[in-house]
């Protein structure tokens, strides 16, 4: 068996740098819901929704989906709500943004019970 190794460098945004995009959910990032941030804002969060939109079509939170839920679930401290969707998706938007990504226009299907549509990405060119 031959053995290789993988290595995806990624862009890590300071909860700083999320509040300055998303002003609207910067006190939220750093404190109720720094747990969920800290989550999202990981190399293999980006990796999955990396792969989600680049290999199965989907908006990249699709890819970090489960992992939120179960993430608010096991802390116990915040309601699932419409305001905390909307939360994970800037996170994820500035994550995908400062690895090259952009947004596309197009909200798809999110193949999870507690998401409906998210916003699909694409490189830059």
């Amino acid at each position: 068996m031959k053995k290789g190794t993988f290595t995806l460098p990624v862009n890590l945004p300071l909860v700083e740098e999320f509040a300055e995009r998303f002003p609207q959910y910067g006190e939220y990032a750093k404190h109720e819901a720094k747990f969920l941030y800290e989550r999202i804002v990981a190399p293999d969060c980006y990796n999955n929704a990396r792969v989600a939109t680049l290999m199965f079509g989907l908006p990249a939170v699709a890819g970090v989906a489960e992992i939120c839920y179960q993430t608010v679930l096991e802390h116990g401290t915040i309601e699932w709500r419409g305001f905390l969707k909307q939360f994970i998706g800037a996170v994820v938007c500035k994550l995908m943004e400062d690895n090259g990504f952009s947004k596309t226009g197009t909200k798809k299907s999110v193949p999870h019970a507690k998401f409906t549509k998210g916003e699909f990405y694409e490189l830059k060119k």
